[in-house]
Protein backbone atom coordinates (compact mmCIF):
# COMPACT_ATOMS: atom_id res chain seq x y z
CA UNK A 1 0.00 0.00 0.00
CA UNK A 2 1.43 3.37 -1.01
CA UNK A 3 0.99 6.63 0.81
CA UNK A 4 -0.36 9.27 -1.60
CA UNK A 5 0.24 12.15 0.78
CA UNK A 6 2.96 14.72 0.15
CA UNK A 7 4.82 16.97 2.53
CA UNK A 8 4.43 20.64 1.65
CA UNK A 9 6.99 22.87 3.34
CA UNK A 10 5.52 26.13 4.58
CA UNK A 11 6.56 29.13 2.44
CA UNK A 12 8.13 31.02 5.36
CA UNK A 13 10.60 28.12 5.87
CA UNK A 14 11.73 28.36 2.25
CA UNK A 15 12.02 32.16 2.46
CA UNK A 16 13.95 31.93 5.73
CA UNK A 17 16.36 29.34 4.35
CA UNK A 18 16.95 31.16 1.05
CA UNK A 19 17.21 34.50 2.86
CA UNK A 20 19.83 33.13 5.26
CA UNK A 21 21.78 31.64 2.35
CA UNK A 22 21.73 34.92 0.39
CA UNK A 23 22.71 36.96 3.48
CA UNK A 24 25.49 34.45 4.24
CA UNK A 25 26.87 34.85 0.71
CA UNK A 26 26.57 38.65 0.71
CA UNK A 27 28.20 38.82 4.12
CA UNK A 28 31.13 36.68 2.95
CA UNK A 29 31.65 38.36 -0.41
CA UNK A 30 30.76 42.00 0.23
CA UNK A 31 30.05 43.05 3.79
CA UNK A 32 32.77 41.23 5.73
CA UNK A 33 35.67 42.39 3.52
CA UNK A 34 34.35 45.96 3.53
CA UNK A 35 33.95 46.11 7.32
CA UNK A 36 37.37 44.56 7.98
CA UNK A 37 39.23 46.72 5.42
CA UNK A 38 37.69 49.97 6.62
CA UNK A 39 38.31 49.46 10.33
CA UNK A 40 34.67 50.01 11.29
CA UNK A 41 33.42 49.74 14.89
CA UNK A 42 34.27 46.56 16.77
CA UNK A 43 30.59 45.66 17.31
CA UNK A 44 30.03 45.62 13.54
CA UNK A 45 33.14 43.47 13.06
CA UNK A 46 31.86 40.97 15.63
CA UNK A 47 28.50 40.80 13.83
CA UNK A 48 29.94 40.19 10.35
CA UNK A 49 32.48 37.67 11.67
CA UNK A 50 29.88 35.71 13.69
CA UNK A 51 26.98 35.91 11.23
CA UNK A 52 28.00 32.72 9.37
CA UNK A 53 27.55 30.75 12.60
CA UNK A 54 24.10 32.25 13.12
CA UNK A 55 23.10 31.41 9.54
CA UNK A 56 24.59 27.90 9.74
CA UNK A 57 22.56 27.17 12.87
CA UNK A 58 19.30 28.29 11.25
CA UNK A 59 19.89 26.56 7.92
CA UNK A 60 21.15 23.39 9.58
CA UNK A 61 18.12 23.19 11.83
CA UNK A 62 15.78 23.69 8.87
CA UNK A 63 17.52 21.00 6.80
CA UNK A 64 17.48 18.51 9.67
CA UNK A 65 13.83 19.29 10.40
CA UNK A 66 12.98 18.60 6.75
CA UNK A 67 14.91 15.33 6.76
CA UNK A 68 13.28 14.17 9.99
CA UNK A 69 9.79 15.10 8.73
CA UNK A 70 10.47 13.07 5.60
CA UNK A 71 11.61 10.09 7.67
CA UNK A 72 8.54 10.47 9.89
CA UNK A 73 6.29 10.66 6.82
CA UNK A 74 7.83 7.54 5.25
CA UNK A 75 7.61 5.51 8.47
CA UNK A 76 4.33 6.98 9.74
CA UNK A 77 2.63 3.62 9.90
CA UNK A 78 5.49 2.32 12.10
CA UNK A 79 6.38 5.39 14.17
CA UNK A 80 3.13 6.88 15.43
CA UNK A 81 4.51 8.22 18.72
CA UNK A 82 6.73 10.81 16.99
CA UNK A 83 4.82 14.11 17.12
CA UNK A 84 5.85 17.32 15.28
CA UNK A 85 7.18 18.78 18.54
CA UNK A 86 9.48 15.76 18.87
CA UNK A 87 10.73 16.32 15.32
CA UNK A 88 11.46 20.00 16.03
CA UNK A 89 13.29 19.22 19.25
CA UNK A 90 15.29 16.35 17.72
CA UNK A 91 16.35 18.50 14.76
CA UNK A 92 17.38 21.36 17.06
CA UNK A 93 19.36 19.04 19.33
CA UNK A 94 21.15 17.36 16.40
CA UNK A 95 21.94 20.76 14.86
CA UNK A 96 23.15 22.01 18.26
CA UNK A 97 25.43 19.01 18.70
CA UNK A 98 26.97 19.54 15.27
CA UNK A 99 27.28 23.34 15.44
CA UNK A 100 28.46 23.63 19.04
CA UNK A 101 30.87 20.69 18.85
CA UNK A 102 32.33 22.30 15.72
CA UNK A 103 32.77 25.59 17.53
CA UNK A 104 34.42 23.85 20.46
CA UNK A 105 36.69 22.08 17.94
CA UNK A 106 35.51 18.60 18.88
CA UNK A 107 35.47 17.82 15.15
CA UNK A 108 36.94 19.56 12.15
CA UNK A 109 33.98 19.19 9.79
CA UNK A 110 33.11 22.27 7.81
CA UNK A 111 35.72 24.77 8.95
CA UNK A 112 39.21 25.32 10.24
CA UNK A 113 38.68 28.40 12.39
CA UNK A 114 39.75 29.17 15.92
CA UNK A 115 37.46 29.24 18.93
CA UNK A 116 35.57 32.50 19.36
CA UNK A 117 32.96 32.89 22.10
CA UNK A 118 31.03 35.31 19.88
CA UNK A 119 30.66 32.58 17.26
CA UNK A 120 29.32 30.23 19.91
CA UNK A 121 26.84 32.87 21.08
CA UNK A 122 25.71 33.51 17.48
CA UNK A 123 25.25 29.76 16.98
CA UNK A 124 23.14 29.39 20.13
CA UNK A 125 21.00 32.39 19.15
CA UNK A 126 20.45 30.92 15.66
CA UNK A 127 19.61 27.48 17.04
CA UNK A 128 17.08 28.92 19.47
CA UNK A 129 15.54 31.21 16.86
CA UNK A 130 15.13 28.32 14.41
CA UNK A 131 13.67 25.99 17.04
CA UNK A 132 11.17 28.49 18.46
CA UNK A 133 10.17 29.64 14.96
CA UNK A 134 9.29 26.15 13.68
CA UNK A 135 7.72 25.32 17.03
CA UNK A 136 5.43 28.37 16.84
CA UNK A 137 4.64 28.46 13.10
CA UNK A 138 5.12 24.83 12.08
CA UNK A 139 7.30 23.48 9.33
CA UNK A 140 5.17 21.58 6.85
CA UNK A 141 1.72 20.31 6.06
CA UNK A 142 0.79 16.95 4.62
CA UNK A 143 -1.45 17.12 1.57
CA UNK A 144 -3.30 14.42 -0.30
CA UNK A 145 -1.84 13.79 -3.74
CA UNK A 146 -3.81 12.69 -6.79
CA UNK A 147 -0.69 11.05 -8.28
CA UNK A 148 -0.32 7.28 -8.12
Amino acid sequence: MTDNRKIKIRPYVIYLFVGMFVMFALNKVLLRPYVLQNDLPNALQVIVLSFPNFAEAIMGTMVLTGILFRVKHITLHKVTFLKPGHVFLTAAVLAAIYVISGELRVHGLGNNNTYDPNDLIASVIGLNLAYFTVRKFGFATIQESSEN
